[in-house]
């Protein structure tokens, strides 16, 4: 009678193979969560420069003020504004067009019908204007610090607004940080110039 013959793994190869995997994922393991932070840092900085960039080049179309504001606290209804991390849950970019500090959906269609009907008209130019021009919601955990910095005496900002020349007020220094000790890895700075370009510094090494 003839028996097959079954492969398979041995107790000891088993075991082997397991305290392989170990060592692997003991060595890949905090390169993956330090890859991982490194690309929350470059999220979060380059959707701010996006954002900011946007806010810059919208404000000389619509020849009006535009708002680049962090989230929930720009919103109607938003919560308590943050003082350590202004812009770290998102950014919102809008057109302060009934000029409450915030950004308001419709705020020329109350009744979202989509034409202007009378008494709608905010600003008074004859268009259906829409306060809300983009809205950017990020899900990692860096922060977003606004602080003073050179030509930046205000700390704090929760809102950074553009005008129709393309500055900015006030001129806005946010630093991108995480958890990390900061003496282990180099943060991101946003720095607005006086013209309103926003530029980045990847060697920010005063995060907490």
């Amino acid at each position: 009678m003839n028996r097959k013959h079954l492969a398979g793994f041995t107790l000891i190869e088993l075991m082997l193979s397991i305290a392989i995997a170990g060592v692997l994922l003991a060595v890949a393991a905090p390169n993956y969560t330090t890859m991982m932070l490194n690309n929350c840092l470059t999220t979060k900085a380059n959707g701010l420069v996006g954002a900011l960039q946007l806010a810059r080049s919208s404000a000389i179309t619509f020849r009006s003020d535009v708002t680049v504001g962090g989230l929930p606290c720009s919103l109607s209804g938003g919560a308590t504004c943050s003082t350590t991390d202004e812009f770290g849950s998102g950014i919102i970019i809008f057109r302060d067009i009934d000029g409450d500090g915030l950004a308001d959906s419709d705020v020329e269609d109350a009744n979202g019908d989509g034409v202007m009907d009378v008494g709608e008209d905010v600003n008074g130019n004859g268009i259906l204007d829409f306060e809300i021009i983009k809205r950017v919601s990020f899900e990692c955990a860096a922060t977003m610090n606004e602080t003073i910095s050179a030509g930046d005496t205000t700390d704090n900002s929760t809102a950074l607004v553009y005008s129709s020349n393309g500055s900015a007020t006030p001129r806005g220094t946010i630093d991108v940080c995480d958890r990390r000790d900061g003496s282990t890895y180099n943060g991101r700075r946003i720095t607005i110039s006086a013209t309103g370009r926003p530029t980045t510094d990847a060697t920010l090494s005063t995060c907490p």
